[in-house]
């Protein structure tokens, strides 16, 4: 019953069901005896027992009921016509039929439903080549960080922002797409794989990535970023068989209690390492 009811539409069963319904009224206003009330029960009860019992239970329920039913009807002693009979014991599974390939389908698109919005909300805060988060969300990180530092006030407590650039990206995306993909997946691989767990990574776009780490000490902020650059070197942009190094900018700040008002906001941190990456000096490395 699962499988074929999965290539019904749930609107051609709502019509079957609603049609079937009118046919069924009409033939029992038309009957030799009035069973129009005892059919509508049936009616009732199958539909509202697909909803309420799981699938086996309902299959066993119709069976049995169909078996007592045509017992009853066609062994026993009722004054009723063979074709107000055949209604009768027919009626309940057939709706309960009807009413499972309902409830099926509406699971199936209800399903669907809740996976398209799925990816449309992933696609939305996703990039879709990196699988890094964008500016919204690194908005977002920074605010409740930012908050965190304004509630204890003392200058330990602070993050460390790095932004790194690839320089001339817009050149290398015109000349082959699909390598410059390629090189910003590398890219954002690495720093998945070389940076440390606790850090945060989004990217901006354009080229442009940005991490957020809590507060370090100079020695390993020093050790990340040679880790950083020696990845960053092995990188290379492949057009026509031909090996381009890249370059890359960077910038960085640290926000603590101190000067957690010069970066009030995500919007003012951004502009202020964007104006780092346009004095940064553009280093290849061979």
């Amino acid at each position: 019953m699962k499988k074929k009811s999965a290539f019904f539409r749930i609107e051609f069963v709502v019509i079957l069901l609603v049609v079937s319904i009118i046919v069924l009224m009409d033939i029992t206003q038309n009957t030799t005896i009035d069973i129009s009330l005892p059919t509508s029960c049936l009616i009732i009860l199958g539909f509202l027992s697909s909803f309420i019992f799981p699938n086996l239970i309902l299959t066993w329920l119709a069976i049995f009921a169909s078996i007592v039913a045509g017992f009853i009807l066609m062994f026993g002693v009722v004054y009723l016509p063979i074709a107000e009979r055949l209604i009768l014991i027919f009626v309940f599974p057939y709706f309960c039929w009807l009413g499972t390939i309902i409830k099926y389908s509406i699971g199936i698109r209800g399903s669907a439903l809740s996976s398209q919005s799925n990816i449309i909300t992933y696609t939305q805060h996703v990039n879709s080549i990196t699988k890094l988060k964008n500016n919204d969300n690194a908005a977002r990180y920074y605010q409740n960080y930012l908050k965190f530092i304004r509630e204890n006030d003392s200058d330990s407590i602070g993050i460390d922002v790095s932004c790194i650039q690839w320089a001339h990206n817009e050149q290398f995306r015109q000349v082959n797409p699909a390598e410059y993909r390629k090189v910003l997946r590398s890219i954002a691989d690495n720093l998945k794989k070389y940076r440390l767990p606790d850090e945060s990574l989004y990217y901006l776009g354009k080229g442009t990535f940005l991490i957020f780490s809590p507060q370090q000490s100079k020695p390993l902020q020093d050790e990340l970023r040679d880790e950083t650059k020696k990845f960053l070197n092995q990188t290379k942009f492949v057009d026509q068989g031909v090996l381009h190094d890249l370059q890359f900018k960077f910038s960085d700040t640290n926000v603590n209690h101190s000067n957690q008002k010069k970066y009030a906001t995500f919007a003012e941190l951004e502009k202020k390492l964007r104006r780092q990456l346009e004095t940064d000096i553009i280093v290849e490395y061979q």
